[in-house]
């Protein structure tokens, strides 16, 4: 006996993921009066992910088990899914897709995928600020956005390349939600986009995650990131160092209220860019999947880029005294051996890796 239908959240980044896995987890009691097992701690979704990346499908067979001895839907949530199961497979012969829907098939199991699309604008923006402030490269935005319009790579966004297999293939279910400001609670949609009729008695989840630091916290994280591959390689390589600083310049930021000023990149010349790189793709995948033009459900946004300095001298002495400070904090804890072994565990070690790079570790 096997669960008949896998349910995959699979992002992506950047569109209140964090959010949904925390409200889930907070709403297990409701969950399974829904008929669905999610599992309770993200390191089992995480798992299943690395799992999946190596071509090990014992523990996803364990996890369809599970759920057909309660007679319940498997739920698993991970952003960085929406790049593995595009990835070639760990014996290359296949996508990961292929190879999930090779496993499942042989059990009797349906797939349903579930995804929130968002405008390539505010994606890249928002996702440049949360890998720049966990150190993940040294890129000014604009060397950023060629990167990633180049090669995708970590923060790819083109949607014909992420779901067209899965749109292709009938025996995949696709629910791909757009993600806009002024929508219903995401979490409440992607419950309703697999079959939760009412989310009337969900719990709410009063958290913020993964919040916009503002344009001073980019500025400082900029200056650092550029300082530390300059001349401390080795906190560079430390997953240690830059989870401290990194968690010291989100609570600098919440103090001094940046948030109220979010970082924003974009000007006319980047948005034509984006616009001819992504334009005439995101069309046709609208076409498809919502048969309307992508400006009807997200219209090209009016840039208002934040500044690029400090806008004084004073301002400026005020931000490097902060920078100097992290950084100071941050390279002290490499002497503590203590702090150090604790944040560079295995666990911790995987947590902190640029998600690009772990893939390419774990597809080798």
């Amino acid at each position: 006996m096997a669960a008949s239908t896998l349910v995959m959240h699979v992002g992506i980044h950047k569109t209140a993921s964090t959010y949904i896995q925390h409200r889930l987890k907070r709403n297990q009691r409701f969950l399974r009066q829904q008929g669905l097992l999610y599992p309770g701690r993200r390191r089992d979704h995480m798992r299943l992910v690395k799992a999946l990346s190596q071509g090990n499908l014992q523990p996803w067979g364990k996890l369809l088990d599970r759920a057909a001895r309660k007679g319940r839907t498997p739920l698993v949530s991970a952003e960085i899914l929406s790049l593995l199961l595009a990835s070639p497979s760990a014996d290359g012969d296949c996508s990961v897709l292929a190879q999930l829907l090779g496993f499942l098939k042989e059990r009797g199991v349906g797939l349903h995928l579930v995804a929130f699309v968002r405008d390539q604008p505010a994606y890249l923006n928002s996702r440049y600020t949360q890998l720049l402030k966990r150190f993940y490269f040294a890129l000014p935005f604009e060397r950023y956005l060629s990167q990633t319009m180049r090669a995708g790579g970590e923060s790819e966004c083109d949607y014909e390349r992420l779901f067209g297999e899965a749109l292709e293939l009938g025996e995949v279910r696709c629910s791909l939600l757009p993600f806009r400001s002024g929508e219903a609670d995401p979490c409440e949609r992607l419950l309703q986009a697999i079959g939760v009729a009412s989310c009337a008695d969900l719990d709410p989840l009063d958290q913020r995650a993964n919040a916009q630091p503002g344009w001073q916290a980019v500025w400082i994280a900029q200056r650092i990131a550029r300082r530390l591959r300059r001349h401390h390689l080795q906190a560079w390589r430390a997953g240690a160092c830059k989870s401290r600083i990194r968690e010291g310049l989100e609570r600098m930021a919440e103090s001094q209220g940046w948030p109220a000023e979010p970082f924003q990149g974009l000007s006319e010349p980047l948005l034509d860019r984006l616009e001819h790189r992504y334009g005439a793709s995101n069309d046709r995948f609208a076409s498809r999947v919502w048969g309307c033009s992508w400006r009807e459900l997200f219209p090209r946004p009016i840039p208002s880029p934040s500044p690029e300095a400090p806008r004084s001298d004073e301002e400026r002495r005020q931000l490097v005294a902060l920078a100097d400070q992290l950084l100071a904090d941050g390279l002290a804890s490499l002497k503590r051996p203590d702090q150090a072994a604790r944040i560079s565990s295995k666990g911790m070690r995987w947590k902190t890796m640029p998600p690009w790079r772990w893939l390419s570790r774990a597809l080798r």
